[in-house]
């Protein structure tokens, strides 16, 4: 998650009150080291602000791991049980639909946990490079590709966010990311669809990655 994505979702959340979206399920949440040392701004502008106004998050992911409240796949009729059972009012589902071999049953799964008026906020790569984990089908939804999805809510906000950072803050860090595309350059014909992804790499070398945000209410 990029720092303005977290801030995108804190506005929209703040706008409503606890009752109305606790508890949280966060779905794919990653470990506490993850949310508080890899990706600070998950906890300090999206997850602690919440906490303050005492609602209730449920940190939910498929592996163990420290700050993982609930193990749980939801693609698996035993892991989405078990997450209902917590009777969540709000979903977050922040960039794991690129990563699912089925967008469409996640989101199904997702309106069924929260419930009849419940919320959904979703987050996905609108322009962002190939990235596994463990796959990536590169569903890169507009708003309107995204509602399609989700059959049984209302799409109620949704943007384009332009999350003001690009592959060049990444190779500022760590210059020698250029060498791979450099020496590839020459010789596509060795893996053609890797040579294509590594050279699309340097098209975010000057254009910002873009993330599709949207919310929805779950139809009664």
């Amino acid at each position: 998650m990029f720092i303005a994505e977290a801030e995108w979702l804190h506005q929209r959340l703040a706008r409503l009150a606890p009752v109305e979206i606790s508890p949280l399920a966060n779905i794919g949440s990653s470990t506490k080291h993850f949310r508080e040392v890899d990706q600070p701004w998950n906890e300090a502008v999206l997850f602690a602000p919440l906490k303050a106004r005492g609602a209730k998050i449920i940190h939910v992911d498929a592996r163990e791991g420290d700050g993982i409240d609930l193990r749980a796949d939801i693609m698996e009729d035993d892991g989405l049980n078990r997450i209902k059972a917590l009777a969540p009012k709000c979903v977050l589902l922040c960039n794991i639909l690129e990563h699912v071999a089925d967008p469409a049953q996640l989101a199904a799964r997702c309106e069924e946990i929260a419930g009849s008026g419940g919320l959904v906020f979703v987050t996905v790569p609108y322009s962002y490079p190939y990235h596994r984990d463990p796959i990536d089908t590169m569903f890169r939804p507009a708003p309107e590709e995204l509602a399609k999805l989700f059959k049984n809510s209302k799409m109620i906000e949704s943007e384009i966010v332009d999350v003001r950072e690009s592959y060049a803050d990444m190779v500022g860090k760590k210059p020698w990311l250029l060498l791979r595309p450099i020496f590839r350059f020459p010789f596509p014909f060795i893996s053609f669809a890797k040579w294509k992804r590594s050279m699309k790499k340097l098209y975010w070398l000057t254009h910002n990655y873009k993330v599709t945000a949207a919310v929805f209410r779950v139809k009664g």
